[in-house]
């Protein structure tokens, strides 16, 4: 399960990266750089079966939330805000979608993962 998130959080780092690239900035490609690294190192460690993790690791994984926090709120409001106007461009259809499925997998892989750490 966990080696499929990791996977699926990299996947979805690349789609919010191509939804976002229009109006992005660079607050959003290094949370999703740093999202990426941490993904790599997950299943660096898995693939080692390395349980315990770095101090750079325990730095990243809390990068990862902090920026799936953000990327949750920010999504929220950009959805508050498409149905307050009733403007339901398919970009933003997409960026809402790609954001709320994006979060959600960071949050739950961050859970299995700091549960498998202290199995």
């Amino acid at each position: 399960m966990l080696r499929t998130l990791s996977y699926l959080n990299l996947i979805f780092a690349v789609l919010y990266f191509l939804a976002y690239l229009l109006n992005g900035n660079r607050w959003v490609v290094l949370g999703l750089l740093i999202t990426v690294v941490f993904n790599w190192m997950i299943l660096r460690d898995m693939e080692t079966e390395q349980l315990k993790w770095s101090f750079f690791q325990w730095l990243t994984g809390i990068i990862t939330v902090l920026f799936a926090s953000w990327l949750g709120y920010s999504t929220i409001l950009l959805l508050m805000n498409t149905i307050e106007y009733h403007y339901y461009p398919a970009e933003t259809v997409v960026l809402i979608i790609s954001g709320l499925l994006f979060s959600f997998t960071i949050f739950l892989q961050l859970l299995i993962s700091l549960y498998k750490k202290n199995r």
